[in-house]
C-alpha cells in the first residue's frame, strides 16, 4: 500500500485506524494510523514509507527472531549474525500494535 494512499486513509480516521495487518503463523499484528511518537505516521516520518519499508516489516514479523524489544528482528547470515532491520511492537492503542520499525545501521 502506498503511502499517498496510507496517508489519505489516516486523514480521514482516528489515529487507532488499522491500516496494515501482518501474520506470525496465527497471530495478528497491526499497524495503525497511530501519531508522530507510534505508528504509521511515526514509520513515515521517522523512517520513511514505502513498499521496500513494508516489506521488510512483513519479513521480520513474519520469519524475525525475538529482539527482546517486544518485537522481531531480521539478520544477515554472517558469523556472527548482525542485526539488519528491527520491529518493535506495544503501542497506546493495543499490544500487538506495531510501535515503529526501522533499517538497524
Amino acid at each position: 500500500m502506498s503511502a499517498d494512499t496510507i496517508d489519505a486513509t489516516c486523514r480521514h480516521h482516528s489515529r487507532t485506524y488499522i491500516v496494515r495487518t501482518y501474520y506470525r503463523g496465527p497471530s495478528k499484528y497491526t499497524l495503525r494510523c497511530g501519531t508522530k511518537t507510534w505508528g504509521w505516521r511515526h514509520i513515515k516520518l521517522g523512517h520513511g514509507w514505502n513498499s521496500t519499508m513494508d516489506r521488510r516489516i512483513s519479513a521480520a514479523i513474519w520469519s524475525g527472531q525475538p529482539n527482546g524489544r517486544g518485537g522481531f528482528s531480521t539478520y544477515n547470515a554472517a558469523c556472527p549474525p548482525v542485526e539488519k532491520f528491527r520491529t518493535i511492537i506495544g503501542t497506546p492503542a493495543g499490544r500487538n500494535d506495531l510501535l515503529t520499525a526501522y533499517n538497524v545501521d
